[in-house]
């Protein structure tokens, strides 16, 4: 196999990695890095020559790993695009959606060159895409050669995979984003442990070990219980959530807490693309194992739109539980503004449930002190926190020492870290060290040969 990891960036963020495996050349997954915009936020598609893939494959549709699929595809016309049927499903919404994003982006940040594709572009994607059923292998013929790929439920998100390659002369394993734990709508990862000579493994939690009372499920009981003590005592839960995934996991969680009376009935106020994605959970849902969701969940806990003209800092209209976006409490978005008007009340708690980037004003608010004044820079607004403020760790990644346990069980020859930042990286390079495969922690656009 020779290897590149396309990410000019490092880290996380525009996954896209070449790959060689006897004489096919492919891609996995092309994405956007959320900390840039326009051609800054892309991987660098120029290292692969114009239409010289064999096929290209999607793990997942988070726009890290879906968001300049568009673009790779129109580069390689013939290239089919694999995936999971969810993933067909719910990437038709998420590039949409992303279109939208960037057309505001070139308002205000004044970035010509986006949108980076359009409508016409998503619709050619779409013809190339070849939904494969998980776990059923596919046999790839060329020039008296072959390539089975196998995509493997993930558990990350609906319609996430694993992928594992297999030739005459090796077989590969490709974690993707990966989490074994089941959630309420998901069931959780079970990879074929047969041997393979070469492992690329995410790496996301290598620098954050586990509090061993923080196990997942610790954490929804400790998140349904924060929720209840904060309604029974007159105030209100802002809850940001990722769309694609953390929102509908979220849905179901109130569901099955109001059902066992773990929270007063309230009123559940939703918004965001994630409402959009509930129709397409539940479609996915009717025609998959893995995914376990209705969109009945809705009129179940009378789930209802925002409130309109939410002005910062004016008390909110009604006590209720806030489920909205962003995940990260990014600017201008309905999380952004709710907390602003939540933050100064000590009966309200502001609860995240995701990974909060440390550049974000959600990374920001949680490490700002009770007291203390945090500023809404894009809405000039200033509040001094007197909300709770707590995060519960129900990461859509595994455990790094899962990860080190699946690299046991597989013997691989070679592990190439993926998916991850510098210092989780070196967690895993360290501890990696006794193991007698070669460890490779791959620099950007540097091809490596395996």
């Amino acid at each position: 196999m020779r290897f590149t990891d396309l990410n000019p960036h490092g880290g996380i963020g525009a996954n896209c990695c070449l790959c060689e495996s006897n004489g096919f050349r492919f891609a996995i997954d092309s994405g956007l890095h959320p900390k840039f915009a326009g051609s800054e936020s892309l991987p660098k598609h120029g290292e692969i020559e114009r239409n010289s893939l064999d096929f290209i494959v999607l793990t997942h549709c988070h726009l890290d790993h879906l968001g300049s699929l568009p673009l790779l595809s129109r580069q390689n016309p013939d290239a089919p695009v694999f995936l999971t049927y969810g993933s067909s499903v719910l990437s038709r919404r998420m590039l949409s959606n992303s279109i939208s994003v960037m057309k505001r982006q070139r308002r205000e940040l004044n970035i010509p060159e986006l949108p980076l594709y359009g409508r016409g572009d998503l619709s050619s994607l779409y013809s190339r895409m070849k939904p494969l059923s998980s776990e059923s292998p596919l046999t790839i013929e060329k020039e008296g050669r072959s390539l089975e790929l196998t995509l493997n439920h993930a558990g990350h998100v609906a319609g996430a995979a694993s992928l594992t390659i297999k030739s005459k002369e090796e077989r590969s394993f490709f974690t993707g984003d990966l989490l074994f734990n089941d959630q309420r709508t998901l069931a959780g990862a079970k990879p074929p442990l047969e041997p393979v000579d070469v492992l690329i493994t995410e790496t996301t939690r290598g620098a954050t070990a586990r509090d061993p009372s923080r196990q997942r499920e610790n954490e929804v009981v400790d998140l349904i219980a924060t929720i209840g003590k904060t309604i029974r005592k007159g105030g209100s839960a802002l809850i940001p959530v990722f769309a694609l995934g953390r929102m509908q996991e979220m849905l179901v969680t109130l569901e099955e807490a109001f059902r066992r009376k773990a929270i007063p009935k309230v009123p559940v106020f939703c918004s965001g693309l994630g409402m959009d994605l509930v129709n397409h959970f539940h479609e996915i849902s009717k025609n998959s194992k893995t995914l376990r969701f209705s969109r009945k969940v809705l009129k179940l806990i009378g789930a209802r739109p925002l409130p309109r003209k939410l002005q910062p800092g004016r008390e909110l209209p009604m006590q209720g539980i806030y489920l909205v976006s962003s995940g990260m409490m990014v600017e201008h978005t309905p999380s952004y503004i709710l907390a602003s008007s939540m933050l100064g009340n000590d009966r309200n708690s502001i609860l995240f449930v995701g990974y909060c980037d440390p550049s974000t004003p959600g990374g920001a608010l949680l490490t700002t002190q009770p007291g203390q004044d945090f500023e809404f820079e894009a809405i000039q607004w200033r509040e001094k926190v007197r909300a709770r403020i707590r995060q519960f760790d129900l990461s859509g990644h595994a455990d790094r020492e899962e990860l080190l346990r699946l690299a046991e069980k597989l013997c691989p020859k070679t592990i190439i870290l993926h998916h991850g930042d510098p210092a989780a990286r070196s967690w895993f390079e360290e501890s990696l060290q006794d193991s007698e495969a070669r460890i490779i922690d791959p620099e950007p656009l540097k091809t490596y040969e395996i």
